[in-house]
Order: structure tokens, then sequence, then C-alpha cells
């Protein structure tokens, strides 16, 4: 699923090192939860090795995660948590709290003894995963140095379109039906993604071509928009208009701002 997510290019990925690609297949899912614990041990690893690593992307509610330590609960009910849920109707919270203490002190260390979702997802994750610790329990141990490039809305509205027709013309429709032929369909997640869902519904005789590109732009609008909004909620971001400053004006704002931070 390279052309639909606008993956780096393998030009761009030997320029610069890139991680959390191709970590699942397109019928697995992925929650916040599970990013931020991957992508802090990569953090962990990059920092006693002295690189500064750069978070990039537009899902807020991912580098939330990651920044803040949010507790995901995207993963279906299983086994294990349908019987932690009886057992906290019947014996009580406290009961489960003492056995996150046997299986996991340091999850139990972390939480107070009534935060019951918590509690119940460190338990399901030491019961089902031997994951000890729990996933994004903390904020990050850091400060981070963190911008929101944008741009004015028609010019920004503009890009969008031409972003869509390149990935058209780099063969997204090609790149479905590639993987309609590796037994993915509609029902497969990440094929209900934006992007893909759309050129489904042309393959399916839903909509027309044209329309079915005309949906693609007006979801990645409304998309762009609800990132914006996330966004200026959350106050550590600098915004950098690069249609004020230009790219290389930009540029020169987020490496100063590196250097005022590190002293150089």
């Amino acid at each position: 699923m390279d052309i639909g997510t606008a993956k780096p290019s393998r030009l761009e990925q030997a320029r610069v090192k890139h991680h959390c690609l191709d970590l699942i297949e397109p019928g697995e899912r992925y929650s916040a939860g599970q990013f931020a614990q991957h992508a802090r041990a990569l953090i962990e690893n990059m920092w006693n090795r002295r690189i500064v690593p750069v978070i990039v992307g537009g899902t807020g509610l991912y580098i939330q995660a990651l920044l803040d330590g949010l507790w995901e609960e995207e993963q279906p009910v299983g086994a294990v948590r349908a019987g932690l849920l009886h057992r906290l109707e019947t014996a009580g919270l406290g009961e489960l709290y003492e056995e996150l203490g046997r299986v996991d002190p340091i999850a139990q260390a972390r939480l107070a003894e009534g935060d019951t979702q918590r509690v119940l997802r460190a338990l399901e994750l030491a019961l089902s995963t031997g994951s000890k610790g729990g996933i994004g329990a903390d904020p990050l141990a850091c400060t981070p140095l963190a911008f929101c490039l944008c741009r004015d809305r028609d010019h920004l509205y503009h890009r969008i379109g031409q972003r869509v027709d390149e990935m058209v013309q780099k063969g997204l429709v090609a790149e479905v039906k590639d993987l309609l032929s590796k037994g993915y369909n509609r029902s497969t997640y990440a094929l209900q993604s934006m992007g893909y869902e759309e050129v489904l519904d042309t393959l399916e005789a839903k909509c027309t071509w044209e329309e079915a590109i005309a949906k693609i732009k007006l979801n990645s609008r409304q998309y762009a928009k609800r990132q914006l909004t996330w966004f200026r909620k959350d106050r550590r971001f600098r915004w950098i208009n690069l249609d004020t400053w230009g790219v290389e004006g930009g540029r020169e704002r987020v490496v100063g701002q590196f250097r005022n931070r590190i002293g150089f």
C-alpha cells in the first residue's frame, strides 16, 4: 500500500532513514497505543546513539499517544478482557488491582487503585501478551520541539487536489486491484481508509471514476481541516505558514529553533 498512503519513495528512504513503515499486513489493526510503544522503543535506541529523532506525520491521535502516553481501546474485546469484566462485576476492582501488582508491579505502581479503565487495560496486556509496564502510561521523557507546517487554505486545497491526481497517475487503481488479487476485500481494515474505499466504489460500479476522484479530494480536504483543528488545540506546536515564509524560510526557522534549544 505505497501509493494510497503516500509512502516516502525508495529514493527518499535512501536519503534519510525512515522507521515505522511496512510493519503490518493490510488486514491487521494497528492502534495509536501500539504505535506509541513501537516508536518509543525506537526513540530510546536513537537517543542512546545520540541521534535526534524527527516525528513526522499528520495523525494527531498517534502523535499525542506518543508524546503524552494515551491508553488505547481500539482492539476488539477478547476472551481475556471479557473474563476481566466479569470478575470486575463479581469480585470488584480491588482484586484485579492486587493481581496486577503480582503480574506487572511496574504498571500497578503507575496507576491509582480506582482507575478502572487503566487497571483493566494493563492487566489485559500483562495476561494476554506478557507486556510489562503498560503502553504509553507516562508522557515521553522530554519536552518536544514541535512545529505545524501550514499553508493558506486555497493553496492547501489546490495542493491536495494535485496530490490526489498524482496518486491516480502513479497507479492507485492498479494498487487496489493488486490487493484484491491477493485476497483482500472491502472488509479488510486498511481498505476502509480514504482513497482505497473510493476506488473500490468504482470497481464495484457504485459510482463513476470522476465521482470517486472528486470524493477523495473532498474527503482529503475535510481531513486536513480536522488536522488543523486538532493541532490548534495543542499549544506546544509552533505554526509556520509556508506560503508566508516559503519552504526555505520554514526550514531556517525549524533549524534555528532547534539550535536555540541545544545551545548550538
